[in-house]
């Protein structure tokens, strides 16, 4: 566990960001998407992922519809994370997030090194089907 701990330390540029569903079909959910995810040595975190073409939101009234279009291309959240015993997953401890649902909660990502990338990936029900979420991340 220790060693897996302290090769999450530091700062991480994503890769990629892909999607595949229990059929096989792949996708991209958030086009090419950026985004950056950060681990310091006392257990801080905090990740954010982007669609870079999203919505612009215009100030003024009548314009949910743009702030809830950038609101659905944006991924945010910090908090602490402990990495399991085996080292096969680091649990992220929802502390502040974009989604107000998440904080005080827990998001669990399984966890593995490919070379010098970083591979987290989650499981998420979407319309009663499991869709795994994989997010390759290189440090900065």
């Amino acid at each position: 566990m220790t060693a897996v701990r302290d090769r999450l330390v530091g700062s991480w540029r994503l890769v990629s960001y892909a999607t595949r569903d229990a059929a096989g079909r792949t996708g991209a959910p958030y086009g090419v998407a950026v985004g950056r995810l950060t681990y310091d040595a006392l257990g801080n975190m905090s990740g954010q992922v982007m669609r870079p073409e999203r919505a612009r939101v215009e100030v003024g009234p009548g314009n949910a519809q743009s702030a809830r279009a950038a609101y659905v291309g944006y991924i945010a959240y910090f908090g602490s994370y402990e990495v399991a015993a085996d080292g096969g997953s680091v649990t992220h401890l929802v502390e502040g997030a974009l989604n107000s649902e998440w904080v005080g909660g827990t998001q669990v990502r399984a966890l593995r090194f490919a070379g010098l990338h970083l591979v987290l990936s989650a499981e998420v029900r979407k319309n009663g089907d499991l869709v795994t979420h994989t997010l390759t991340w290189e440090k900065c």
